[in-house]
């Protein structure tokens, strides 16, 4: 008589190597003082705000951080959506700021490090309050 053993197969981490976090594909939006503040999050409304955003990503997410760094540093970068090369050197910069390392990622650390992000007036719009940001730790 055999024994089969079957056995779920888990990927592990080196020790001390960090996980990538899960790509952003969305924002959350968080009332405030002034506004409606956007987060790059998981899935619409979520509030899962520990995600990725790097080259090659799309969408809303990308735009929001694209928007902060026009709005609140000065960046020219396009609002299209796309996480190109402009957009990866912008967050570089950021990071530079923070003095995180400069990946040229948006993720859960350079978010914490105080990543800025601008205040819309109302809920439906991408217009911005002029000169009002978060630093989004």
């Amino acid at each position: 008589m055999a024994l089969l053993f079957a056995a779920a197969l888990v990927p592990l981490a080196a020790p001390g190597v960090a996980q990538a976090a899960p790509s952003c594909n969305s924002f959350t939006t968080y009332t405030v003082n002034e506004g409606y503040l956007r987060v790059p999050s998981i899935g619409w409304a979520t509030g899962n705000i520990n995600c990725d955003l790097g080259r090659g990503n799309v969408g809303d997410a990308v735009r929001v951080i694209q928007v902060g760094l026009n709005s609140c540093r000065g960046e020219a970068l396009s609002e299209d959506g796309e996480f190109g090369s402009r957009t990866e050197a912008a967050v570089r910069r950021e990071q530079a700021r923070r003095g995180v390392s400069q990946d040229g990622r948006y993720g859960p650390i350079t978010r914490r490090a105080g990543f800025p992000l601008p205040v819309f007036p109302t809920f439906e719009t991408w217009n911005k309050v002029a000169g009002v940001c978060y630093n989004v730790g």
